[in-house]
């Protein structure tokens, strides 16, 4: 455990260390938020219905903007296999490295999330299903992004192919996500949809430290 914090506890430093990468992806959600209003006219329940799904889109691609740097630094430099060497296992630092990016990505946009649904027009008393859907789904985000970025580094290639091949994997938390949010404003509950985007975060646990520390040794092989 006191290895894993650690990791996590370096991982924050280098974000905070090289802070425009994080920066421009908090940029671009706020950015994305703020202007979306203005290309969408000022009907207040047009944006009440689409304020949900244009907040998760938003947060997909402010995660997927920062993913592309989750190893590829650490990969290039040989810090991460020596990480490797040094006995702590592979699945444990690409955790550690999911976590870190997480908390310097996913959880301020969970925290911003109130603020700006009252920017762009979604009614404030639904503030806690959005702030659920982001707090449960942008693990996930992370998690089911971090095998695409692993194997960018082993083949050498990221930006745009890395976006091809996460955008897809994404989309079932994204339908969810912004779908509880519409359907607890149509009056239909979105507990459903919160009780599938759940189950898909512990099954994320479960198999993406194996996946992308398999595509990571790929790179060293």
């Amino acid at each position: 455990m006191n290895k894993f914090c650690r990791l996590i506890l370096r991982d924050i430093h280098l974000v905070i260390k090289g802070s425009s990468d994080a920066a421009a992806a908090l940029l671009f959600y706020l950015l994305a938020i703020i202007m979306f209003p203005l290309s969408s006219g000022t009907e207040s329940t047009l944006l009440t219905s689409i304020a949900g799904g244009a907040i998760w889109v938003a947060a997909l691609f402010s995660s997927l903007l920062s993913l592309d740097r989750l190893f590829r630094s650490d990969f290039e430099d040989g810090s991460l296999e020596q990480l490797a060497l040094s006995g702590i296992s592979l699945e444990t630092i690409v955790l550690s490295k999911c976590f870190a990016h997480w908390l310097t990505n996913g959880l301020p946009i969970v925290i911003l999330s109130p603020i700006l649904a009252l920017i762009i027009g979604l009614d404030f008393s639904y503030w806690w299903i959005l702030c659920l859907t982001l707090l449960i789904g942008t693990p996930s985000l992370t998690l089911i992004g971090a095998t695409p970025a692993a194997l960018s580094c082993a083949i050498g290639k990221g930006g745009v192919l890395t976006a091809l091949i996460i955008l897809p994997l994404m989309l079932p938390v994204l339908i969810l996500g912004s779908g509880a949010i519409t359907a607890e404003i149509s009056g239909l509950g979105g507990f459903g949809h919160i009780y599938a985007l759940t189950a898909i975060l512990p099954l994320s646990l479960l198999a993406v430290p194996f996946l992308a520390s398999k595509a990571l040794r790929l790179g060293w092989e």
